[in-house]
């Protein structure tokens, strides 16, 4: 079973797991990106999130068809929740941009009503604004323009809670060493390779990946092979994978005949040896 993988790593584990890239905000999934209708290109708004707090550009057209923008500096989630942000929608003038010098004291905001966003999921919105009593309300999702490529070799693996086990007991797992990815298209195959207690073992996760604007998804199936021991096989998903030239993370959850795993997937890229 899985939870027995790789305790002869775990040296390696302590030293090496807390390099591993996450989310640019530890407060909850994190939305930024540039957000749009698919039915209604044209139009869009654009989210960046640190920490708890989002600030938002919109991007529409007004009387006349004319460009429109507004902007919500302090977007803030509804008490504790993790999924339902509000702020106070502006509107902003200022000085000409190409007359040479740009004086902030001339930039001016004038409220004009309020922005909420209730996340469906972490890729799928419902956004409500308000600009001087006009309501409008949309289905939004992360917009795609270009696919990440994960290919290359990294330290790195899964780290996840065992649960619902049966012949096991619940509890943690571990599968960490040498991590690498082949991605072409929308194939993607991730074996990690470690030393289990048995003997040099591997794990390959195998499936179809999907960009959702800046951010990704795997789904597929996993196979592993440990020596002196039964392998483990069943599907597995990898949401939210954020990516950068340093390594990548998703969250993972996959089950197998033993147990039901949910935690994280991912790693830091290698160096090269030459």
């Amino acid at each position: 079973m899985l939870k027995t993988l790789c305790r002869s790593a775990a040296a390696l584990v302590i030293a090496a797991a807390f390099a591993l890239p996450a989310a640019a905000t530890t407060y909850s999934t994190d939305y930024t990106d540039l957000w749009f209708n698919p039915n209604e290109s044209g139009w869009g708004l654009n989210l960046i999130q640190q920490g708890q707090t989002m600030f938002g550009t919109l991007f529409v057209y007004g009387v006349g068809n004319v460009p429109q923008w507004f902007v919500a500096d302090d977007i803030e989630p509804v008490g504790t929740s993790q999924t339902l942000f509000t702020g106070q929608l502006f509107q902003t003038s200022g000085p000409y941009f190409g007359a040479g010098s740009f004086d902030p004291s001339a930039v001016h905001a004038v409220t004009v009503g309020n922005i909420t966003l209730t996340f469906t999921d972490v890729n799928t919105a419902t956004l409500v604004y308000t600009v001087n009593g006009q309501q409008v309300t949309k289905t939004v999702t992360r917009q795609t323009f270009r696919n990440d490529n994960l290919s290359g070799n990294y330290l790195g693996g899964l780290t996840a809670i065992g649960s619902n086990c049966s012949g096991v007991s619940n509890g943690p797992i571990l599968i960490f060493q040498t991590l690498a990815v082949q991605h072409s298209n929308d194939q993607i195959s991730m074996n990690v390779q470690f030393n289990a207690t048995t003997g040099p073992s591997q794990c390959t996760f195998a499936g179809t990946y999907t960009q959702h604007g800046r951010t990704g998804s795997v789904s597929g199936n996993f196979n592993c092979s440990i020596p002196n021991a039964t392998g483990n096989t069943g599907p597995f998903t990898i949401s939210s994978i954020n990516s950068s030239p340093d390594g990548f993370m998703g969250h993972f959850n996959g089950h197998d005949q033993f147990c039901t795993y949910d935690g994280q997937f991912g790693g830091v890229r290698d160096v090269p040896l030459s």
